[in-house]
């Protein structure tokens, strides 16, 4: 690894959560997880915006009423932050991927780079990806012209 590479590496560490123990880290992770895929259920139940299926083709419709709601700078009017509307997003990804891949899974990780600093991924294989903040500002990513990058991104990692 690169001097650079290795530098990114650690300051990407130093932006994840620590904990004491691993347990900690999980039970952490399982109940953030949770809790927001709740609240998302809920939210998208009162404004009938968006249903849940953890299908595949969901994630077009999740990214499309992302972007209604940053065009219209409404996350206010639906109780949320676009930071948090953000993060529901690459929970709900990760779910999708373990509902739709039998072989998928849950995962917190020590980070290799960082001592007690932890990751939420998703794994399938040899295919580990970090969930927390995936999604983050979202509307500025510049490889996402067409709004499918939630759709693109599992097919990418996960598509059978």
């Amino acid at each position: 690894m690169s001097k650079y590479s290795l530098n990114i590496a650690v300051k990407y560490g130093e932006t994840l959560r620590e904990f004491s123990n691993k347990s900690e880290a999980e039970n952490y992770f399982i109940s953030y997880k949770d809790n927001l895929l709740n609240r998302l259920k809920a939210i998208s139940i009162q404004t009938s915006a968006f249903f849940l299926d953890y299908t595949i083709e969901s994630l077009k419709n999740l990214e499309k009423w992302y972007f209604d709601l940053y065009e219209k700078q409404s996350f206010g009017q639906v109780g949320l932050t676009q930071e948090e509307f953000e993060s529901m997003m690459s929970v709900y990804w990760g779910e999708v991927v373990i509902k739709n891949n039998e072989d998928a899974k849950w995962v917190v990780m020590e980070y290799p780079f960082s001592q007690k600093k932890y990751e939420f991924l998703v794994n399938k294989g040899l295919c580990s990806v970090s969930v927390v903040n995936k999604f983050h500002d979202l509307y500025n990513r510049q490889s996402n012209k067409r709004r499918t990058l939630l759709f693109r991104e599992y097919n990418r990692y996960f598509a059978k």
